[in-house]
């Protein structure tokens, strides 16, 4: 099984970039040189009064076409994985259905490679038979592969696991509750997590990918990064021994699908050195990235010589 080498590539604003743009396609080869071999598209729904859900704005229809199709032509492949802003507001599963039915008929219009259904939802057991017959609606419309991206503490209650192909996760485990933590720390912490994602790809008979991870560069941020200020203290090293410790303990296992670093903007250069975000670009966490999406394909090529 070939390791999807993924990428969370966001939508700029237009006056810096956004999907579609010049700006997109040198962004997009940027992170082709980085190893990247996938990217997952993901426009935003936000409510539109009357009308419910709906993209628009520089994540419109038109602009996600043109984004997947940048990235076809560069011979990336495009997991279609939208969100949406609910501004405190319940979920309408009414309104979700129409929504994602929509976007399946974007991804299956544009050739999307695969399409994430919904993502970080806080999904539970009473959603069961609600959810089945969405999925069966989203199939009805897109022939590809289906996942939906959880949450790292819904994991064990999305109850329709074995009615999509893939289970995915945002894999932002608190990990060390420690500003700074050692490479040896971070790698004992994944062990209880490992076991348990093993255990749900076992029972349900699906690889697991991580459709989100990643860290701040930032103190603190191999921990609870959502309680960060947004002044922590910039901490390069951490972003970049976080996923040191994600490519050793989680990579090699043989049913971990791949993984989509988040983020990477839709322009050129949009990261540094001096930003405490989780943007990676222009940052030692970039290397590490790239040292293993090259070296993993690498030996996808050679494994395919061999056969």
């Amino acid at each position: 099984m070939q390791k999807q080498r993924g990428l969370s590539y966001a939508a700029a604003n237009p006056r810096l970039g956004t999907y579609g743009t010049d700006a997109s396609a040198a962004s997009l080869k940027n992170a082709r040189d980085l190893g990247v071999d996938w990217i997952s598209v993901m426009p935003f729904g936000f409510h539109r009064g009357e009308e419910g859900l709906r993209t628009g704005g520089w994540e419109n229809d038109d602009a996600v076409k043109a984004t997947i199709a940048q990235a076809h032509a560069l011979g990336m492949r495009v997991l279609l994985k939208p969100h949406v802003w609910l501004r405190n507001r319940p979920l309408d599963v009414d309104d979700y259905e129409h929504f994602i039915v929509r976007v399946a008929e974007v991804a299956r219009d544009a050739n999307a490679d695969a399409l994430c259904i919904g993502n970080e939802l806080k999904l539970g057991p009473q959603d069961d038979a609600r959810w089945r017959a969405i999925i069966a609606r989203v199939r009805e419309t897109y022939r590809g592969p289906i996942t939906y991206g959880a949450n790292f503490d819904e994991i064990e209650n999305v109850p329709f696991w074995d009615a999509v192909d893939w289970i995915g996760v945002s894999g932002y485990f608190p990990l060390v509750d420690a500003p700074s933590p050692d490479r040896e720390s971070l790698v004992r912490a994944w062990q209880p997590i490992a076991a348990r994602l093993e255990a749900l790809s076992v029972k349900y008979r699906k690889p697991v990918l991580f459709t989100e991870i990643g860290y701040r560069s930032a103190d603190g941020a191999a921990w609870k990064q959502w309680e960060l200020p947004r002044d922590a203290r910039l901490n390069l090293d951490v972003q970049r021994v976080a996923y040191e410790a994600f490519f050793e303990t989680m990579w090699p296992r043989p049913w971990v699908l791949g993984a989509y670093p988040w983020k990477w903007f839709s322009y050129p250069n949009h990261s540094g050195p001096t930003s405490n975000d989780y943007e990676f670009e222009n940052k030692p966490a970039a290397d590490v990235i790239r040292r293993h999406y090259t070296s993993a394909a690498t030996s996808a090529s050679s494994s395919s010589t061999r056969r």
